[in-house]
């Protein structure tokens, strides 16, 4: 039988100027995750605003920062199994020990991004310890953001 997968999402929330962290994923020290696939939306109000970027990171959880709320998490397919993870949201303070692995741009004004992983080469979250895995997004007007990621246990 096919492997658990998930998807967990934000709430949206308006982002306001700089670096917000939109999600984070924190993972036990008894498995690792794989992301396989990343969206994120931004409904800003001014067509002429310059792309935000956004950036997909892992953490050694250091400094985790500050979240608003719990992120919900969904199985969408396979044999029912509890994630095991512990989920943040729409951090009001950011974390210190980010490493990105992916970047891009996304328009502030009416932006979407989905993006699949090819199978074999999904992001992994670190297995040294109970480290995490997340999105954030970097803003120079007041944004709204919506976004998810869909994953499972590598």
């Amino acid at each position: 039988m096919a492997g658990a997968i998930y998807v967990t999402r934000n709430t949206v929330f308006a982002a306001t100027a700089g670096a917000k962290t939109v999600l984070k994923l924190i993972t036990p020290t008894s498995f690792k995750i794989e992301i396989m696939e990343l969206a994120l939306f931004t409904d800003g109000v001014t067509a002429s605003a310059v792309p935000a970027t956004w950036d997909l990171f892992t953490s050694t959880e250091t400094t985790a920062g500050t979240q608003n709320g719990t992120a919900v998490t969904t199985q969408i397919k396979g044999q029912v199994q509890a994630h095991g993870l512990t989920v943040g949201q729409n951090f009001s303070a950011e974390g210190t020990t980010y490493t990105i692995s992916k970047s891009g741009f996304i328009p502030q004004f009416m932006g979407s991004l989905i993006l699949p992983n090819p199978l074999g080469t999904e992001e992994e979250s670190p297995s040294d310890a109970a480290d995490s895995i997340g999105l954030r997004i970097n803003v120079t007007a007041n944004v709204n953001v919506l976004a998810w990621l869909k994953w499972a246990r590598a």
